[in-house]
């Protein structure tokens, strides 16, 4: 084989590999918005969630059903996400990533973000506190315990600073409920470890310093709503439709002419 036919033998297997390596990506950017969305719901369903005396172990029927039917969606996922790394073949031989895992995180990283923020509220509601990352890992693992698809450290750690906006959610929604400051003051500390947490991580990554400014943000507000309820509950007693509103009122981004009244 002359010189020109080994180069064009050479040129072609790049060319099926890059074709290859396009493919699998756009595959894999396919899952990944369909990851996104599927997390999405589980958080607005866990929104539903009814405060009541008594949480975190609350057993009231309506959130036992929330919470299990939260538990089946995100199986739902997992099944997606293990399917695509068995049809791309992402699954390390041993327990860690391979290489093509970490290849093509970046296509995925995004969907694991908004899986991980899911599956933390999920815990929160559950056991009032942050979810571990192996417990987040551990569903993406095969029987035999071999990594299918990769949870990055700072993807989880992203996933956690966005958690601090449900928080603020919910926090506000249980402005009404007969334990409020104590359930603001749950996720308040909540939030707190979170910010402090990744306030280190701040120079050395520019994601983590954007999403510090919209977790201090979601402290302020659940700060100004339990403010709002001390303060007013004295006013008005335990109205809890006033308290809900004074609660969101607070919570509401203020205008410079706002701020001066």
């Amino acid at each position: 084989m002359d010189v020109r036919a080994r180069l064009d033998t050479s040129f072609e297997a790049f060319r099926d590999e890059i074709d290859a390596a396009n493919e699998r990506r756009d595959r894999m950017l396919k899952v990944a918005r369909d990851v996104t969305g599927l997390s999405k719901k589980v958080i607005f369903h866990l929104h539903r969630f009814r405060i009541a005396d008594g949480w975190p172990f609350a057993g009231e029927e309506h959130n036992a059903g929330i919470l299990q039917e939260a538990h089946g969606k995100l199986e739902h996922i997992y099944t997606i996400l293990r399917a695509c790394a068995l049809d791309e073949g992402l699954a390390g031989p041993s327990d860690r990533p391979s290489v093509l895992m970490l290849r093509n995180e970046r296509n995925i990283g995004g969907a694991i973000e908004e899986l991980v923020e899911a599956v933390s509220f999920l815990y929160f509601l559950e056991h009032n506190a942050l979810i571990p990352h192996g417990v987040v890992q551990d569903p993406l693992r095969s029987p035999t315990g071999t990594l299918l698809v990769y949870i990055a450290p700072m993807r989880y750690l992203l996933g956690l600073s966005d958690l601090t906006g449900e928080l603020m959610r919910f926090g506000i929604n249980a402005a009404s409920a007969p334990a409020a400051l104590f359930i603001l003051a749950q996720v308040l500390g909540t939030q707190q470890q979170i910010y402090y947490a990744l306030e280190r991580l701040v120079p050395y990554y520019p994601a983590v310093g954007k999403k510090q400014q919209v977790s201090l943000a979601s402290i302020h507000k659940v700060q100004d709503a339990a403010y709002a309820i001390r303060i007013r509950s004295a006013e008005y007693g335990h109205d809890k439709h006033l308290l809900e509103a004074f609660a969101r009122r607070a919570a509401e981004p203020q205008t410079e002419e706002g701020a001066c009244r």
